[in-house]
């Protein structure tokens, strides 16, 4: 039989067939990847040697890819990046909320991930932040984007219906529920906002 003219596994369709499982299922399962790939297993660590691991980070490559921010608009002011960075950050992990549990298991290493960090970690010195603290400031930004993303994926009805009918949880979550747009959306806004605000103090006041 005449060997195929082009690959069948390539890095990039391994990694985009691993997204669209976790996608699809919530988990990230090698076996079931190489069956959909159409492929052994041992086909699939021919091309992805470090396995699990190189996957998830083949996937947080892509998707920091396709959607963090890596440069600065000209004439913006620090808190408008970080506003834009983390607003495009979030956006592309609300719509994978499953793969936000893999990659805060593992260290960042993939160039396009680092890239973007570098991009913020640049702004935030320029704009006066200390060594000491701007690591701490990126870590704030990088918890609230991904627990903004995962409270994307999460049900409908976060909190079950309380029965005491003075629970002021249980008013606020009607509330919630007649203002339009989507309450995951509206809350990371509130959160990036403070943060922001704490951000500023943190910036003036070391």
């Amino acid at each position: 039989m005449a060997r195929p003219t082009t690959p069948l596994l390539s890095r990039d369709r391994i990694v985009r067939a691993a997204l669209d499982q976790l996608d699809r299922t919530g988990a990230l399962a090698l076996p079931r990847l190489a069956k959909d790939l159409g492929v052994s297993t041992s086909s699939l660590y021919h091309h992805v040697k470090g396995g699990r691991e190189e996957v998830v980070e083949g996937v947080r490559g892509l998707l920091s890819a396709e959607g963090m921010v890596t440069e600065r608009v000209p004439g913006e002011d620090w808190a408008r990046f970080v506003d834009r960075w983390a607003s495009r950050y979030r956006a592309t992990y609300a719509a994978h909320p499953a793969v936000v549990p893999l990659l805060t298991a593992q260290t960042v290493t993939h160039p396009a991930a680092l890239a973007s960090y570098e991009a913020l970690a640049d702004v935030l010195h320029e704009a006066g932040f200390a060594d000491d603290d701007l690591l701490h400031a990126v870590t704030a930004l990088d918890d609230l984007v991904l627990g903004s993303a995962l409270d994307a994926g999460a049900p409908g009805q976060v909190w079950a219906d309380s029965p005491d009918p003075g629970s002021r949880l249980a008013r606020a979550v009607r509330a919630t529920r007649a203002q339009p747009g989507d309450r995951s959306e509206r809350a990371f806004r509130l959160g990036l906002e403070s943060l922001l605000v704490g951000l500023e103090r943190l910036r003036t006041h070391p």
